[in-house]
């Protein structure tokens, strides 16, 4: 029989025991109040990267998590160097041939859908303007058709052309593809060679020459426009990719109101966000956003490696929680790939979000990903229903360098060599958070919606929906009181 002391010693190990692997397991204290106030007041979570998985397709173990619940960050990468390519002696070659003889011979076998929109006679404009090692490239906000005629107007330092007009085409939409000549700081775009170069058809270069790539994954959101509120959408949107491993965020505007924008302002302030404002000269829904597709492909173009290309209420996620999006985009060793396809879940949401900031039990029952759960199955490729979207209304992830021209749901032209990669959801897929009641949309297509299999309750994976909920307060906290 033990002594009595060597019994309290064993009841005293037992006991740390038990409260070590109650704290390792799914069923932590935490976990008992649902990631609801008892997190309230828990430490702000980093977004620490994960090691590098370039030679590896297997997910990698999370961060390890010490029994009081406290996350130890993972050894940050450094910084990636700021250092720029030699600019090109020779235009770009594609095919085997010069860039700009194959981007026409493209535009000229390209359906062109926008043709009743477009704007023929109307004075270019130029949203924004890129350097490259072997070409230039400008995004227009006119919407003029492909293959449209356009002249590369080349500017030095002192505002003087200081080369010959060149003759290009639109291609994709609201692009303008143009050769590289030298000591030119602006590029100008415009329908004959002897208009007037003014300050809306021409733009300074931003440069695109890194060696090294500055994000291995950055996001363009879809113009922001309408009256619903955005704040809430917006942040849950921000810390959501910013725990998937993002860090850089590309957002197209429209139209905000002033308390939305100040959310937004917040991680314009932070370095993490980067503005771009989309000019009212297309109404058009979604010629608006094939123009924030069109920039935000040149914009991030050796600035990162990968671009998620999703909408302010879309959360692209993996369905195994232990691997962030990040992560899984440095295990693919795949070079033939050049966009990776996340399906379709469209979640049921039935009310708008509030129209203001009040407190954190109403964010706690509001915010998205924690107040809705009813959930299509997954809308796969080459279903009856996708004739028409290609990629049955999925969402890509695009890699910079391979893609030429996109769609709202898809890459519709690879440089050669390259392809789509379509993920089944059993490995990732979108939790769309659709307003049924804009535009009448339930009604108009549940039907429809019942086709891709029947609806079940799904939610927002715990693991990183705590965390989710604490930085999301955070950051309202520090936007609004």
């Amino acid at each position: 029989m033990l002594s009595r002391g060597a019994a309290i010693s064993l009841a005293i190990f037992c006991f740390v025991s038990f409260l070590f692997l109650f704290s390792k397991s799914g069923c932590s204290f935490q976990d008992q109040y649902q990631y609801g106030i008892s997190l309230i007041q828990l430490p702000y979570f980093t977004n620490a990267t994960e090691a590098d998985n370039s030679n590896s397709s297997k997910f990698t173990d999370p961060p390890f998590q010490d029994p009081q619940n406290n996350i130890v960050p993972l050894t940050p990468r450094p910084p990636p160097s700021k250092d720029e390519v030699i600019d090109s002696g020779d235009d770009e070659v594609v095919g085997g041939e010069n860039a700009m003889s194959y981007f026409r011979k493209l535009s000229g076998s390209t359906h062109d859908f926008l043709s009743s929109r477009s704007n023929t006679g109307q004075a270019m404009q130029i949203l924004a303007a890129y350097s490259y090692k072997d070409h230039f490239s400008a995004s227009i906000s006119i919407p003029k058709k492909i293959g449209s005629i356009a002249f590369c107007r080349y500017i030095g330092a002192n505002g003087t052309e200081v080369a010959e007009p060149v003759e290009s085409r639109v291609y994709p939409f609201f692009v303008v593809y143009c050769s590289r000549r030298n000591k030119v700081t602006m590029l100008g775009v415009t329908n004959d060679k002897s208009e007037p170069i003014t300050a809306a058809n021409s733009a300074l270069l931003i440069r695109r020459k890194f060696k090294e790539y500055q994000h291995n994954v950055s996001f363009c959101l879809a113009p922001i426009y309408g009256k619903e509120p955005k704040w809430l959408h917006f942040v849950e949107l921000v810390e959501h990719y910013k725990l998937q491993g993002v860090n850089k965020f590309f957002i197209y505007i429209r139209e905000i109101g002033d308390y939305d924008k100040k959310m937004i302002d917040s991680y314009v302030k932070s370095g993490e966000v980067e503005i771009v404002n989309i000019p009212g000269t297309v109404s058009d829904v979604i010629a608006q956003q094939l123009m924030g597709v069109a920039d935000c492909l040149l914009r991030s173009r050796t600035y990162s490696k990968w671009s998620i290309f999703a909408d302010i209420d879309e959360r692209l996620i993996m369905t195994d929680d232990r691997m962030t999006i990040d992560g899984f985009m440095r295990s693919i060793t795949d070079e033939s790939i050049g966009s990776v396809a996340f399906p379709q879940r469209w979640i049921m949401k039935r009310e708008h979000i509030p129209e203001k900031f009040e407190s954190d039990q109403q964010v706690i029952e509001k915010m998205p990903t924690r107040a809705w759960h009813e959930t299509t199955s997954a809308a796969l490729k080459g279903h009856p229903l996708c004739q028409e979207q290609v990629s049955c209304w999925g969402k890509d992830i695009v890699h910079n360098e391979k893609a030429i021209r996109m769609l709202v749901h898809e890459v519709v032209e690879f440089y050669p060599g390259f392809r789509e990669l379509f993920l089944d959801p059993s490995i990732g897929y979108i939790r769309h958070y659709r307003d049924v009641k804009m535009q009448s949309w339930e009604a108009n297509n549940v039907a429809n919606l019942r086709k891709f299999g029947p609806f079940s309750n799904t939610t927002y994976p715990n693991s990183i929906g705590t965390k989710l909920l604490k930085n999301v307060l955070n950051r309202l906290h520090r936007v609004y009181d």
